[in-house]
């Protein structure tokens, strides 16, 4: 589907260009785009959905002594442009090693992978489990931040979930990062026996999130709700980064956007299998931006304090070239995105010879310069 979608975006572009109609969205300056967001967010007040300052977040490290750092809660300085790489565990465990460790020479600021049990875009395909491959990601990297986007309410329960974040937090030294979401009906959800309608999966998801926050920020949580239940349910250790590691939501209707301006250290979108063009995907992307900024201001947040984070799903092709990675950049910051989740090069174009190369020039000297931008 991914492969179709993306050769119609192409030429649907291409034709609106040459009728001069609706051409993709083109950032006139990506590097003056990207200082003012940095400077409007500077001034930003930095408190998560508790009250819990994200200026002064402490990390333990392994010695034990107390730091401050914007690693911590929600996990990462909002005020830098961050990149990820985004790598589905659907090869082989060398060749995922490899690229794990080449993401973290590249200099990519965190490290995804996905959670599914079957391969969701290639029927009767290698597909290894999403916990056991972040546990594998943590061990055999040193700096880079790592997670699951996301982890699914399909396949998980909040205590133990929470228990395995916390030993990662400490497996990895304070460098993990949880996300959430309901998950894509076409990665197994009915594999797994589950068939919950959609209202019930956004009512179990708001308890879901509430949960395991809870358990991440105290050793003993009690909780009674509809779904989800637990009778002095133990974390301990604490987590390494405090009040707990950040979360990332994953969510596009307005029920889940809610959930996610109340709870998420950051929020994630990625389109949509219905958008076509680029500039549909830009126009999408920015309407939600702004429904999303107000469901924060409602849930009496700042929407600057929390991170807008796109992952770059086809029409968009940000290996395209420099020049096609920095206008789309600098197109998405200007709409409120500042981190960029990238699939590794040729996941949707296995065909695009030059994504290799431009995917090298593009982390080792285009996104160097956008973050100093």
């Amino acid at each position: 589907m991914a492969a179709a979608i993306l050769a119609g975006s192409r030429a649907s572009d291409r034709d609106a260009r040459q009728a001069g109609t609706e051409p993709s969205p083109i950032a006139v300056d990506a590097f003056h785009i990207v200082r003012t967001a940095r400077i409007r967010r500077r001034s930003a007040p930095r408190l998560d959905h508790r009250g819990d300052s994200l200026d002064a977040c402490l990390c333990r490290p392994d010695d034990g002594e107390q730091t401050t750092s914007p690693q911590c809660v929600g996990g990462f300085d909002t005020v830098t442009l961050r990149f990820g790489a985004y790598q589905y565990q659907h090869l082989d465990l060398d060749t995922l090693h490899e690229r794990w460790q080449e993401a973290e020479r590249l200099g990519f600021d965190v490290l995804w992978n996905c959670d599914t049990v079957v391969e969701p875009d290639r029927p009767r395909h290698v597909m290894h489990d999403g916990p056991t491959t972040l546990t594998l990601m943590a061990a055999t990297t040193s700096r880079i931040r790592v997670g699951t986007l996301v982890s699914s309410l399909y396949f998980r329960q909040p205590v133990t979930l929470a228990k395995a974040t916390m030993t990662l937090d400490h497996l990895s030294a304070g460098r993990v990062e949880l996300g959430l979401g309901v998950g894509d009906p076409s990665a197994g959800g009915p594999v797994a026996g589950v068939d919950w309608s959609p209202s019930e999966q956004v009512a179990r998801f708001g308890e879901f999130v509430e949960l395991v926050d809870l358990l991440l920020r105290h050793e003993v949580t009690s909780y009674d709700g509809v779904y989800y239940r637990c009778a002095e349910a133990e974390v301990i250790p604490a987590p390494v980064q405090r009040p707990r590691p950040p979360i990332t939501i994953a969510a596009h209707g307005p029920k889940m956007l809610s959930i996610a301006a109340r709870f998420a250290d950051s929020w994630s979108s990625w389109g949509g299998y219905g958008v076509q063009t680029e500039a549909d995907f830009h126009r999408v992307t920015a309407e939600r931006c702004h429904r999303f900024d107000d469901l924060v201001v409602r849930h009496g947040r700042d929407p600057e304090a929390i991170r807008h984070s796109l992952v770059c799903f086809p029409p968009l092709t940000p290996w395209e070239s420099p020049d096609y990675f920095t206008d789309m950049v600098g197109t998405f910051v200007a709409a409120g995105i500042d981190e960029f989740v990238l699939y590794w090069p040729n996941t949707w174009r296995p065909d695009a010879s030059h994504e290799r190369h431009s995917f090298e020039t593009i982390a080792t000297e285009v996104i160097p310069k956008l973050r100093e931008a």
